[in-house]
């Protein structure tokens, strides 16, 4: 989980998240290792990859886990609120507000796929605003993780 985090500084979610759902399903969010890609709209034909280990034992866990680093960190609570996390059928989504920006967070679940959209909205600077695609596919355990459907 600690890599992800540094997509968590900047994060969003699709209008879709304004309305409650049924809670997602465990058997779809499976930890373990993941390779991802970010696009953003701002910077076109320049992903960013990365390998890191999302070690949240189900999805209520990354969920309550990704909420908790926001709330923990004192350089986010200084100057930002944290708004409400709202279920959709496949995730979640949040929303933030610092200084002069607004962003929205949605985390989406397959077995093996995380995706991660982010909005980033600069009042008094529109057309600087953007989005980012995240996609975390899963590629293997974490170290020392005993692999899914085996006791330990």
């Amino acid at each position: 989980m600690k890599g992800v985090a540094s997509f968590l500084v900047v994060l969003s979610m699709s209008g879709a998240c304004a309305e409650d759902s049924v809670p997602l399903a465990g058997s779809k969010f499976i930890p373990g290792m993941s390779e991802s890609e970010s696009r953003n709209s701002h910077v076109q034909n320049q992903p960013v990859t990365s390998k890191s280990c999302i070690a949240s034992t189900d999805f209520d866990h990354f969920r309550d886990e990704t909420l908790q680093q926001y709330r923990a960190s004192p350089a986010f609570t200084k100057t930002c609120t944290l708004g409400d996390t709202k279920q959709i059928p496949d995730g979640f989504g949040f929303a933030t507000a610092c200084r002069g920006t607004k962003t929205i967070i949605t985390f989406r679940f397959t077995k093996d796929l995380v995706s991660q959209t982010i909005e980033n909205l600069i009042e008094g600077h529109r057309s600087a605003s953007s989005s980012i695609l995240t996609m975390m596919r899963r590629v293997g355990d974490c170290p020392g993780q005993t692999p899914p459907g085996r006791d330990s």
